[in-house]
């Protein structure tokens, strides 16, 4: 239905539709505010706000023009400018604004009015560059933080495997270490110095092995609840003390003298 409305206002006497492209006053149009927006665009120091003025009094006096301005043709130019063309642009507009109120220069009100009407749409389309460049540059943060986010979440699969893996093999090899070091120096030195010895390796391995567990679970911020190394450490201790009591008091030598006074011994 749109579409037939939009084919009756441009059919022509001859049963003809007529294109936006074929109509002299739309391309005229064009034309003279693409002539108008590439003035603005010269380098400051050159530019001349006066013959601004004449092409868009030209323009204005033209019979052959559209009524209203295409506010279209002005976005699209600006932007396709970069950001030093943009602030040439503005420089110039702003300073060909304030050429046409200036009461000396005696610029015509249909003149003074077009250029504010161009100067208040360029603000606009400055605005809406402003904000897409916003969306965009955020757009991009929040791509940037999911990475990151991702990764992160990667390292801590691959240090938990890694992690989880080193703990075995500690385990294994320090269960191995620590029987094989036992099994070959139980008749070579003394009871009580194996087994502090002993004591001392199962305290380490112990505490080596809860930080590793530990630190997985921190780096993946879970809370689990792991094995008491507090109570083990104090069992560690309190055996290391009950063995250094026995070695300074000759516990080993306590069978033989007790034995001396059992009957059965004599």
């Amino acid at each position: 239905m749109a579409d037939g409305n939009l084919d009756v206002l441009l059919r022509t006497t001859d049963n003809t539709t007529m294109s936006l492209e074929q109509s002299k006053k739309f391309n005229n149009t064009k034309r003279k505010i693409n002539t108008i927006c590439r003035a603005l665009t010269l380098e400051t120091q050159k530019y001349d706000p006066q013959k601004t003025i004449e092409n868009i009094n030209t323009y204005i006096m033209s019979p052959n023009k559209l009524d209203r301005i295409l506010y279209s043709e002005i976005s699209n130019y600006v932007f396709s400018l970069e950001m030093t063309q943009r602030g040439v642009f503005a420089t110039n507009l702003e300073k060909l604004l304030l050429y046409s109120l200036d009461e000396k220069n005696n610029i015509v009100e249909d003149s003074k009015k077009l250029i504010v009407k161009i100067y208040d749409h360029f603000q606009l389309a400055l605005h809406q560059i402003e904000n897409v460049n916003n969306i965009f540059a955020n757009s991009i943060e929040e791509a940037k933080e999911n990475l990151q986010k991702e990764i992160k979440s990667v390292e801590k699969e691959y240090i938990s495997i890694l992690g989880i893996f080193a703990a075995i093999v500690l385990t294994f090899v320090g269960g191995i270490t620590f029987s094989t070091s036992v099994l070959q120096n139980i008749s070579a030195v003394s009871v009580f110095r194996l087994l502090l010895v002993i004591d001392f390796l199962a305290f380490i391995l112990i505490n080596v092995i809860y930080i590793l567990v530990k630190f997985i679970f921190t780096i993946n911020e879970k809370n689990a609840k792991l094995f008491n190394v507090k109570a083990l450490n104090i069992a560690c201790i309190v055996i290391v003390i009950v063995i250094t009591a026995a070695w300074l008091f000759s516990a080993n030598e306590l069978s033989n003298f007790i034995s001396k006074f059992l009957p059965w011994s004599k």
